[in-house]
């Protein structure tokens, strides 16, 4: 079980990127060859390509991938200090995330509140707004054991310094 988390973002993808690649092939085949309508093809793609997009700024998150400025720590040589910064950066990227989390819980309430459903599909609106707070929480997540990672580390490299 631990490693499908560990993992969780791969697999995610790895289910929606084919998925989406049929629906468009099918809805683009049928279209052009006036086999039958598939009206809901177009907004299905686009609700997992959102989906696709949080789920990966997630992996990013996970595998140090997104842009970093590293101006301001490269000039510190002392580990203390680094570990500073580094303990600013996530609590930045903590509070990003629950800031986005905070106003999405609004929205996504309203949405529930009204009853409004997508136009082709005719599922909750929710459910594609949900795809923000979720990708929030995966970064959230993923930057938490970054941090403790990094800090492991630092703390390593730390000891084979003074030995």
């Amino acid at each position: 079980m631990k490693a499908f988390f560990d993992h969780f973002e791969e697999y995610a993808l790895l289910v929606l990127f084919p998925a989406m690649v049929a629906v468009v092939f099918t809805a683009t085949l049928a279209r052009y060859l006036n086999l039958f309508q598939m009206f809901w093809g177009e907004e299905l793609a686009r609700y997992i390509m959102v989906y696709m997009a949080y789920i990966g700024a997630g992996l990013g998150m996970k595998r140090g991938a997104h842009i970093g400025v590293s101006f301001i720590v490269t000039r510190f040589k002392s580990p203390a200090v680094r570990k500073c910064f580094h303990f600013i950066r996530l609590l930045v990227i903590l509070f990003f995330c629950s800031v986005i989390i905070l106003f999405m819980k609004r929205i996504i309430g309203s949405q529930v509140n009204m009853g409004q459903t997508t136009p082709a599909l005719f599922i909750p609106m929710w459910i594609p707004y949900a795809a923000v707070p979720f990708g929030m929480v995966l970064i959230g997540i993923r930057a938490i054991q970054a941090f403790f990672i990094t800090s492991r580390e630092m703390s390593a490299l730390e000891e084979t310094r003074e030995s």
